[in-house]
């Protein structure tokens, strides 16, 4: 065989050997790509911002920033996903939930903000729920918010309902408020028709307001 000819063949040949490493390399890229935005997407449905309201058989999403909802009279319960407490990793994984008795107590509240330009969520403000996470009567004030955690089963303020990876599926039993009006706590006995429930999730313990952090949910209760 001709020496240039052979050398034509042997370029060729390695050509082609380049091209189809190229093509293996691409094809390994979008596999991993794909892999690393499949795994992203199931990690954002885990640990979804959504906030259950539940009661008997009613379930109620709240998926947007404000929502508003309907409830009876009756005990309920507030149902979320969150990581587990640690105190001593320094991971203060919580939910704050304050509730208001009036509107103009929520005041402007948006992305980037700090806590500390509020009364009821800024730090030091914190109260604790019930330890058996087995019902609250909760106190409705502009000045706290109560402060939920799950670390174990003999530290926490709310209840393990489901655990996937390190996610977990949190509920808080409400059995009735304080409002001051009289010694009888129950729902019954309520006179306000409307609670307001602003519940921040400090995913990055920044106590910064954050994208997709914030729920403000209007709460009419049934005659």
């Amino acid at each position: 065989m001709n020496t240039r000819k052979f050398m034509v063949i042997i370029g060729l040949q390695d050509c082609d050997m380049n091209t189809g490493t190229r093509k293996l390399n691409q094809r390994a890229f979008l596999m991993g790509l794909f892999l690393t935005l499949v795994i992203r997407v199931e990690g954002q449905a885990l640990i979804n911002n959504n906030v259950k309201f539940i009661q008997g058989d009613s379930l109620f999403v709240v998926t947007a920033f404000s929502d508003t909802i309907e409830l009876e009279r009756k005990p309920f319960s507030i149902r979320y996903f969150g990581k587990r407490y640690n105190a001593e990793q320094r991971k203060f994984y919580a939910a704050s939930i304050a509730v208001l008795e009036n509107i103009k107590d929520i005041g402007h509240l948006t992305v980037g903000m700090s806590t500390s330009k509020t009364t009821y969520l800024e730090p030091g403000s914190g109260m604790a729920a019930a330890s058996d996470g087995y019902g609250d009567t909760l106190l409705v004030t502009a000045t706290g918010h109560y402060y939920l955690f799950y670390e174990t089963e003999s530290e926490k303020r709310v209840n393990l309902i489901s655990k996937k990876a390190n996610i977990l599926e949190l509920e808080w039993n409400i059995s009735g408020f304080d409002l001051s009006e009289t010694t009888d706590r129950s729902f019954s006995r309520m006179k306000k028709s409307t609670l307001y429930f602003v519940i921040f999730f400090d995913r990055n313990s920044d106590e910064i307001i954050d994208e997709g952090e914030l729920k403000v949910v209007t709460v009419n209760f049934k005659p």
